[in-house]
């Protein structure tokens, strides 16, 4: 196959089911198209007739060789006459291998028209109309009559041009329309990309009108003033080859209003290419003015909510996505996709939006809405089959800037996404070691809390036996008994179930919840371990506080921790002086708010900035991560934790968490991801 580069004939190579691994560069010359266009498709993609071509390779399979001539589709979608010979290739054992093609073509006469002399120094473009047929409708109308009189259906307009397929332009035409020197960037792009607005009823009508025609007579459309053009002249013929039935050809002769503008243009051009070219970070350039045109003519229907609009209309973002076209990208958007071949990034901009649901409408709301940026995390599917985080950064341009051109950068976030989910993982191993730090503390008072249930099951068991043993068993005595004994053994698996919450190790689950219950339900947790220690606990709960939204487990966590530290920190106190104060509220921001005062010592003013900090601890045999442990559950769930001294002794711990309503706008992280999968946002 290396020596197949050099040959002049076209050489292809197929796998047994038909689909093309190879093709040299000669096919190119013959066919028009690129190598990389090739790649991947299948024999009877080149067939004007794919039953033909199915038939054709089962014969090929069966028989081991095929030659003679041949009806090929160009890129153009021009069918030509080609002389091919097919092999079928075996290996040593006789087993089948592969397939190779060798063909030659004519020169394909309305390809070369394009850029003959014959059409001096005018622009022109290749169209063709195959996809399009069916949309025209047959018109009778003289050819001299004025286009702009002529109402064009914008819909109908906007669907006809993008059905029609760009095949070729000249030299002329990219330096006119200011087109991408590249002409691959062009070539098998919709017309209604690229076309100036205000010539496209023009260029609609002439068309329609070119359809309509049986002869080679050219059509003639003059338009006063095209943006920097003046005195516009449109000639567009049907291709006389028959081989190309469907290709039509538009001549464009103009005026520039400036005598520089295209030298001013020009070198306008090459700087901005030169800059993107060079930007150390992947750069796609992209040409949004076709759905542009389509936001502008909504506008001025009344339309103003286009999120409702385009969930009625869903067809409107595909529609958008294949309008919006990529026309050029940088080496470093090269490099994170991973391929070499600029053809597989220009064209519908789809595939950038194709890894993550309901993107591509996003952008498409960000751009109606007038939005100068729009940033949001995709994951993104890369061509070398890798799946890929990244930050979508998206720059619409304003008056007076290129307005053909949007800028949309991507940076690669897989790493950084990783390392946080091994620091949440870390994290969440913490937790569950203060967790159990905290429960190792409370041995003795877990034993305590357990005892007690089991000891009053197992003295009402006693009773009720001796009950139900007399020679006249008292069965509603046993029966009192027995309930005491459900009772008990409910509450002792109550205790164990806390216990056990506390100890497993779980990911976090966000639910509404109200704070006072949690608070409630540490004080029955913790109700020995304050007894034992002589701890009198006071609360002041607000009532009718409005729900949060956080991990129950966690905010038990939290509390839990803080009044375990408060009585260990007043244990050098006298008895007398031993108590704590709860309280829950609701400040101005809406925020619920949990505070405890104790009365011991307070925090030594050495240690008051770093309490918060991991490892750090005041305590023999201490892990220092409790307090640390708290901030980041607090912090997790959109909150702030704060501690002063109390201006008549002791410490105070204070947290914030948004309530409901507030929680939304505050963005948690939890929230927002599951928000972001319901609705993900052209």
């Amino acid at each position: 196959m290396e020596l197949a580069d050099y040959a002049t004939d076209s050489v292809i190579r197929y796998d047994l089911e038909g689909t093309i691994h190879y093709c040299n560069p000669a096919t190119t010359t013959h066919y028009g198209w690129v190598v990389a266009a090739m790649i991947g498709r299948h024999f009877q993609d080149l067939m004007p007739e794919p039953d033909q071509g199915t038939v054709l390779w089962n014969h090929l399979l069966k028989n081991g060789h095929w030659d003679g001539a041949l009806q090929r589709l160009s890129h153009s979608g021009a069918v030509v006459e080609a002389n091919i010979r097919l092999a079928l290739r075996k290996d040593g054992l006789g087993n089948p291998l592969d397939v190779v093609e060798f063909s030659t073509v004519q020169a394909n006469a309305a390809v070369s028209l394009l850029h003959s002399t014959a059409l001096g120094t005018a622009a022109c473009w290749q169209f063709n109309l195959r996809r399009a047929l069916p949309l025209f409708a047959p018109v009778n109308a003289p050819a001299n009559r004025d286009p702009s009189a002529d109402e064009w259906c914008p819909d109908r307009l906007d669907t006809l041009l993008t059905a029609i397929q760009i095949t070729d332009v000249n030299d002329e035409a990219i330096r006119l329309f200011g087109l991408p020197e590249d002409r691959d960037r062009v070539i098998d792009r919709p017309v209604a990309s690229l076309w100036p607005e205000q010539s496209r009823a023009a260029l609609g009508d002439l068309l329609t009108a070119l359809v309509a025609k049986t002869d080679a007579e050219p059509e003639i459309r003059e338009i006063p003033v095209v943006g920097r053009l003046q005195q516009v002249v449109l000639t567009g013929w049907r291709a006389t080859d028959p081989r190309c039935p469907d290709t039509v050809f538009v001549r464009v002769k103009a005026v520039l209003n400036a005598p520089n503008a295209l030298i001013e243009l020009e070198a306008s051009q090459s700087r901005y290419r030169n800059l993107i070219s060079y930007l150390p970070i992947p750069v796609w350039q992209i040409d949004a003015r076709a759905a542009g045109r389509i936001f502008d003519r909504l506008r001025e229907g009344g339309l103003d909510d286009m999120a409702a609009y385009s969930e009625e209309h869903p067809d409107l973002v595909d529609l958008t996505c294949e309008l919006v076209q990529v026309f050029d990208v940088n080496d470093d958007a090269m490099s994170l996709f991973g391929s070499k071949e600029r053809s597989d990034f220009t064209g519908p901009v789809g595939y950038l939006f194709a890894g993550t649901p309901g993107a591509a409408r996003r952008v498409m709301l960000a751009h109606f809405s007038g939005a100068r940026n729009h940033v949001e995390e995709l994951k993104v599917k890369t061509f070398d089959g890798r799946v890929i985080d990244v930050l979508l950064l998206v720059t619409f341009p304003v008056p007076g800037e290129r307005l053909d051109t949007t800028i949309i950068i991507m940076i690669d976030n897989t790493a950084r996404l990783e390392a946080e989910a091994k620091l949440r993982r870390i994290e969440a191993d913490f937790s569950h070691a203060s967790r159990l730090s905290t429960l190792g503390e409370m041995t003795t008072s877990i034993a305590h809390e357990i005892k007690q249930p089991l000891a009053a099951i197992l003295m009402n068991a006693q009773t009720s036996l001796r009950y139900l043993r007399k020679a006249e068993p008292n069965l509603e005595k046993a029966d009192q008994l027995t309930s005491r004994v459900v009772d008990s053994a409910q509450r002792a698996s109550d205790i164990i179930g806390r216990i056990q919450d506390m100890a497993r190790k779980r990911a976090p689950s966000y639910a509404l919840l109200g704070l006072n219950d949690v608070v409630r339900q540490c004080l029955i947790f913790l109700r020995h371990e304050s007894e034992d220690k002589d701890v009198v606990i006071k609360s002041s709960l607000e009532p009718n506080l409005p729900l949060i939204e956080g991990d129950r487990i966690q905010l038990q966590q939290i509390i839990v921790n803080l009044i375990v530290n408060s009585i260990q920190a007043m244990k050098s106190a006298p008895k007398t002086r031993r108590e704590i104060y709860l309280e829950t509220s609701l400040d101005d921001n809406d925020q619920v708010v949990f505070s405890i005062r104790d009365t011991g010592t307070g925090i030594a003013v050495d240690h008051m900035e770093r309490i918060f900090d991991g490892f750090f601890t005041t305590k023999e045999g201490g892990l220092g991560i409790g307090l640390a442990i708290c901030q980041s559950i607090v912090k997790a769930h959109g909150g702030t934790i704060e501690a002063f001294n109390h201006p008549d002794g002791g410490a105070v711990f204070r947290f914030a968490i948004p309530s409901k309503s507030a929680f939304k706008a505050s963005g948690n992280p939890a929230s927002s991801e599951q928000a972001a999968s319901e609705n993900r946002p052209y």
